[in-house]
């Protein structure tokens, strides 16, 4: 519909310790994240497939349509970018690529993966 604006969810990896501290106090600076727009029918498929609910029952997370949930630990998020791979959600839809890169991003920096859903 013209004019309706779409609101986009959003998963970001803080590229430092320091950005993810600041992220925790809503003070980032212009180049503390990686950060990966999700839209809705992304959003859709990560639940539809299971993903979001086998993350919550595995770790005891609390993904939900208007909950914010991170991934922190280094065995969730290579885990979670397994079960990404697994799913093989890349081939349904192109705009999981830029999410596995957050996954693989958040290990080699050592911070983690945060979804604004």
């Amino acid at each position: 519909m013209p004019g309706k604006e779409t609101p986009m969810r959003t998963a970001c990896v803080p590229l430092t310790a320091d950005a993810e501290r600041r992220l925790d106090t809503d003070s980032c600076l212009p180049g503390d994240l990686y950060e990966v727009m999700l839209s809705d029918s992304t959003v859709d498929l990560l639940f539809d497939s299971g993903f979001f609910t086998t993350l919550n029952t595995r770790f005891g997370l609390l993904f939900d349509r208007y909950e914010d949930e991170s991934i922190t630990r280094t065995e969730q998020l290579q885990y979670a970018r397994a079960l990404l791979r697994d799913l093989q959600l890349g081939r349904k839809c192109q705009s999981i690529d830029p999410l596995d890169i957050a996954f693989g991003l958040a290990l080699e920096k050592m911070t983690g993966i945060y979804f604004y859903l």
